[in-house]
């Protein structure tokens, strides 16, 4: 198991003579910082959490995360899907865009290397009052366990683009 997180922020090459420099296309973007990438965490952006099935096909669903230190957090119940799937393979994958830019975003991969159901009625409570503005999640249905998956990043992929560049992305030069 890994135990250090690879940061990459590569371009792609630039193989098309025709298209406009490396420098003139990724002007404005920024290799994602640890701050950035908290703060995609603190605020109200879903994040899309990936993991195999049982015939190794991919499951994505959209959750309320944190951060807290170096791990991700997720609240999910103990019957779903995503707990089938990672009581046998703990690979995970996330994926956070911005709501506000979503220029900024990151793609995630790691592993769960906990589960709890230990403050997890909390941490929902904690998680509803952030993305819904109130302390409670109306849906819960009373017999669902509340479970906190606690997921270390092996690999982040990150991009920070400022909003002044927007126009890069809608260019019809660039076409």
């Amino acid at each position: 198991m890994q135990t250090s997180v690879e940061i990459v922020d590569v371009a792609p090459p630039n193989t098309d003579n025709d298209s406009a420099s490396k420098t003139e296309a990724f002007a404005g973007v920024t290799e994602l910082s640890k701050e950035e990438l908290f703060r995609l965490f603190q605020f109200r952006n879903l994040a899309y959490v990936g993991t195999l099935s049982k015939d190794g096909s991919p499951h994505i669903t959209p959750v309320w995360s944190e951060m807290v230190d170096d791990l991700i957090l997720i609240n999910t119940f103990e019957e779903s899907a995503k707990i089938r799937h990672i009581t046998k393979d703990k690979r995970i994958a996330l994926s956070v865009v911005e709501q506000n830019n979503p220029f900024n975003m990151v793609s995630i991969k790691g592993r769960v290397v906990e589960q709890t159901s230990e403050g997890a009625d909390e941490h929902l409570k904690k998680l509803a009052k952030r993305y819904l503005g109130i302390g409670k999640y109306y849906y819960r249905k009373p017999n669902h366990k509340r479970v906190i998956l606690k997921i270390k990043p092996e690999k982040i992929m990150g991009l920070s683009i400022h909003p002044a560049f927007y126009f890069l992305a809608y260019s019809p030069w660039l076409k």
